[in-house]
């Protein structure tokens, strides 16, 4: 064996994680994508410094008469401390009231200013079902997503100003365990969710999801040179056994419609769901 000198190979450049990304509020992954998120208003906020996620386990070792160390199988996860930190170059009030916790916002009482009132105690609806950071990753057109769930901000807020330099206010989440009776406490409260890499880029329909008072004629396209796209109208996840997209879709009636884009040699591309609503 000669020297070991790196650790770069043929898909080093396919593998960096490169960028601040971005920070998202309530993210449906499957539904939303980056542009319809922010059009959507669910964008946080501009960073400067980027973020910071974590999860990291509390573990207890089992002490055991005779053992002179740690034993393999005597470590216990007690939980997972998942959290997100955020550093908003942004002062907005939903940004306040989120690193504060307990906290409400006033935007009808005073014509001039929106007021911002903190509590004493925390309410569910303080509980951000999930912040979302969307980011890139060199080798794939599919971003690499994390999402703390049962989000909360408990450290507090933390206004630094300077002379020549802009305010920061760095937020940090925490994930919380809930239990909805789907064995979700057996799950930490973060999911991952990596591209395959030279992913399929994800369908497009021309008329986005919504409520029309008539019916809709929807085309779908997909940026991947040589893909078929195929689409369910049902609700399910479309694979290749369903309708290859060939041409334009009615839409006369409420709809789910769901596509997914295919190519030999690639990873398929993420499902792209619009939903329409019609007559309404």
């Amino acid at each position: 064996m000669g020297k070991v000198r790196t650790g770069y190979n043929p898909k080093t450049m396919e593998n960096l994680h490169t960028g601040a990304g971005a920070f998202f509020k309530n993210f449906i992954v499957g539904t939303d994508t980056y542009e319809s998120a922010r059009l959507g208003g669910k964008l946080i906020g501009a960073t400067q410094g980027g973020g910071e996620f974590k999860a990291a386990a509390e573990i207890r070792n089992i002490e055991i008469d005779g053992l002179p160390g740690k034993g393999k199988g005597t470590e216990i996860i007690d939980y997972i401390d998942v959290s997100m930190t955020m550093n908003f170059i942004e002062t907005t009030p939903a940004i306040l009231a989120m690193a504060l916790g307990a906290a409400d916002v006033d935007t009808t009482t005073n014509g001039t200013y929106d007021i911002i009132t903190g509590r004493n105690a925390f309410e569910d609806g303080d509980y951000v079902d999930n912040i979302t950071y969307i980011g890139t990753i060199t080798g794939s057109e599919e971003p690499i997503i994390i999402q703390v769930f049962n989000a909360l901000s408990t450290d507090g807020l933390n206004i630094k100003v300077e002379d020549k330099k802009e305010g920061v206010i760095p937020v940090t989440v925490y994930g919380h365990y809930e239990d909805t009776g789907e064995g979700t406490l057996d799950a930490p409260p973060y999911r991952i969710y990596y591209p395959k890499g030279s992913n399929v880029a994800t369908p497009v329909a021309s008329v986005k999801g919504g409520t029309y008072a008539t019916s809709q004629t929807v085309s779908l396209t997909c940026a991947t040179v040589g893909a078929t796209i195929y689409y369910t109208t049902n609700g399910f996840e479309p694979t290749a056994d369903d309708t290859a997209y060939s041409t334009e879709i009615t839409v006369a009636a409420d709809t789910i419609l769901k596509a997914k884009a295919i190519k030999s040699g690639m990873a398929d591309s993420a499902t792209m769901t619009e939903t329409y609503r019609i007559g309404e």
